[in-house]
């Protein structure tokens, strides 16, 4: 069931699962405010619906912006999601090395608390966020 969606994102959610999916888009033509207005929409949206998992799909987005400043956008994403209940959180991986270098750094820096695998593929990913997945030995 779609939840919200604008030009950037779309919110897609299973209430049957407690999983809130958003497909990353390729976000070139769009500005640094305007990405940080969409990431505080999804958390707005994590904590009106009290959502327990989410999973994003970053694998065809590509961002035109300074890994640094990718980085503080991240966390500022990262600080928000601790303040809601959120309890689980999967990624699909993007082909950008340097992105998801940054990611983990923002990661690191924060100490996220929250349970966060990255993913190949969005089955594994869905998988794991209902537990049917197997952890790693």
């Amino acid at each position: 069931m779609i939840i919200y969606q604008s030009g950037l994102i779309t919110l897609d959610y299973d209430p049957a699962t407690d999983i809130l999916f958003i497909n990353w888009p390729d976000v070139q033509d769009f500005l640094v405010p305007e990405i940080r207005q969409a990431l505080l929409i999804l958390v707005d949206h994590i904590k009106s619906y009290d959502i327990k998992n989410l999973l994003i799909d970053s694998s065809r987005a590509s961002l035109d912006i300074p890994g640094t400043e990718y980085k503080e956008v991240i966390k500022e994403f990262g600080h928000n999601l601790m303040q809601t209940r959120l309890e689980k959180m999967a990624r699909i991986l993007t082909p950008n090395s340097t992105r998801e270098n940054k990611v983990e750094e923002a990661r690191q820096e924060l100490r996220f608390p929250i349970p966060l695998r990255t993913f190949t593929d969005s089955k594994e990913a869905y998988s794991w966020l209902k537990g049917t997945l197997a952890e790693p030995a």
